[in-house]
């Protein structure tokens, strides 16, 4: 997806910073401080042998490999059979594992490996399609996590445990645990495990700070690459910042680093470390038409994170009310600018907080509570950690012109509300389809005139990680037939969809934009 496209900060939940961004802050009343949860950095550098003036060495490697790993750990995860094990998934793509970046580029993203759902890199996945394991659709898959704390507290992505029934946890040493779900964030692929040894207190690795890694410094990653559990490799930072990287089509807060450390499927969640044996970052995405291209999730976006995980299962986001596009080179000279920088406010949400601060289209943000805005990328992941009600300064350039306003971040309102203010479509009364996760509205005249139709349920809201979500259900979608037949309220559709089996597949067509699109998910 391009970036010159549209970004709506603070509109919907759960998405990347590219099209529709919450903006504002993990929000906890019962959060600790983070550095409970973990170790921060390596402490004394004889724990490696190794400090970041020190020569690096295949010594050194091997050196690096006996301290860490065995703080990493191998995920497998029994789940519910999905769309991708019967032919392509949207987000997830197809049965390997493939994904895509929203712009037809593939990525590895997923789990994948031998024991990916539906196919794998090896001709075949003795576990996909309906493991014979597991009987008629269950899936099995496999990922990597590494250990932050000594009770048993596992970090790794989010999209390696989302759809998990069963969650088994194995360590170097051979023992296997049951994981426990402690909390996802979606929205940056982040998820929080647990596992129960007792009274052993389990091996750990140390958390170091992304924000001092250098382009070209050496790092390394350990994962469960093609169910080959504790695979070591080796290279350097390749680039940092990729915020317009898509790993698996959905929308994400997203400040990648590129590595051409060798990272396969199977190697999600797992650890990318420094020299010191500190972790850096979590890995996981590759380009799988490329050699040498992996993507880690900086290890201080996941810090940010884990208060609201460990206390509150997820993490809520507040609201500033924007909608920003990228500062193009010909958009920087008609605003009069020396060089394109800064996000483009393309609408404020009526009566939302950059509407009462005074924002207006075509105000410029070039700078958030200190922090400059070289692009609109940067915008979306440093007002979604400001804080929920937190008074930030705002500079904006408006008609060329530097201002600062004073600008009160609100909790972000759910997507129904969002929908209403913004005067979209589903005003009508609602009804939610909760065993396929859609919030549904009624179509109102003008809506219906609009489109050219009699009938039709607007789609709200769609969970993410819902079936409906991995069928590729969109929020604004316009549900116009369920199996062939006429959708005409909110409430009767919901009926339809939680009154489906498991299993069963359900197809829909929907009206998005002034196209019509059938989807198919499973319940």
């Amino acid at each position: 997806m391009s970036s010159k496209l549209p970004i709506a900060l603070a509109l919907m939940a759960g998405l990347a910073a590219g099209v529709a961004l919450p903006v504002g802050a993990p929000a906890s009343d019962k959060s600790g401080p983070a550095d409970k949860l973990y170790t921060e950095g390596a402490g004394d550098p004889s724990a490696t042998g190794i400090q970041s003036s020190t020569p690096v060495t295949f010594g050194a490697f091997s050196e690096l490999a006996k301290k860490c790993a065995p703080a990493v750990v191998s995920i497998e995860v029994e789940g519910r059979m999905g769309p991708d094990i019967e032919g392509g998934d949207p987000h997830h793509g197809g049965g390997n594992g493939q994904g895509d970046d929203g712009d037809g580029t593939p990525f590895f993203f997923g789990p994948g490996g031998p024991f990916g759902g539906g196919g794998s890199p090896f001709g075949g996945s003795p576990f996909g399609g309906g493991s014979p394991f597991g009987g008629p659709g269950v899936t099995h898959s496999a990922g990597t996590g590494f250990l932050i704390r000594g009770d048993g507290y596992v970090l790794s992505n989010n999209h390696v445990v989302e759809n998990a029934k069963e969650i088994t946890v194995k360590l170097l040493d051979g023992r296997s645990f049951t994981g426990k779900v402690i909390g996802r964030d979606p929205a940056t692929d982040v998820s929080l495990l647990k596992i129960d040894a007792g009274k052993e207190t389990l091996p750990v690795v140390p958390l170091g700070n992304s924000d001092k890694l250098e382009i070209g410094e050496w790092v390394m990653a350990i994962g469960n690459a093609l169910g080959l559990s504790h695979t070591v490799t080796a290279g350097i930072v390749s680039a940092k910042h990729r915020g317009d990287v898509r790993p698996d089509g959905r929308l994400r807060y997203a400040d990648f680093i590129q590595t051409d450390a060798s990272i396969n499927p199977g190697n999600s969640g797992g650890p990318l470390f420094n020299t010191r044996g500190e972790v850096v970052g979590i890995n996981t995405a590759i380009r799988a038409d490329g050699q040498g291209i992996g993507f880690a999730i900086p290890i201080n976006m996941v810090k940010t994170l884990l208060p609201a995980l460990q206390n509150d299962g997820r993490v809520a986001r507040s609201w500033m009310g924007i909608q920003i596009q990228e500062v193009t080179p010909a958009l920087a000279t008609s605003f009069g600018l020396d060089r394109p920088r800064g996000a483009l406010v393309a609408s404020v949400v009526p009566r939302g907080p950059a509407d009462k601060a005074g924002l207006r289209e075509g105000d410029i943000v070039t700078q958030f509570n200190g922090t400059p805005i070289n692009k609109n990328d940067d915008l979306p992941w440093l007002a979604s950690t400001a804080g929920v009600g937190k008074s930030v300064d705002v500079e904006i350039l408006r008609d060329g012109k530097p201002q600062t306003v004073k600008l009160g971040l609100e909790a972000m309102p759910g997507e129904d509300q969002v929908a209403q203010e913004r005067g979209g479509r589903g005003k009508g009364p609602a009804g939610d389809a909760a065993a396929v996760g859609l919030g549904l509205a009624l179509l109102d005249g003008d809506d219906r005139e609009q489109l050219g139709i009699d009938h039709g349920v607007a789609v709200i809201r769609v969970e993410p990680g819902s079936p409906a979500d991995r069928g590729g259900v969109r929020r604004g979608d316009v549900i116009l037939k369920i199996d062939g037949k006429n959708a005409n309220a909110p409430r009767e559709v919901a009926q339809v969809l939680d009154g489906t089996r498991g299993g069963q597949v359900v197809r829909l067509l929907v009206a998005r934009g002034q196209s019509r699109v059938f989807l198919a998910f499973t319940r």
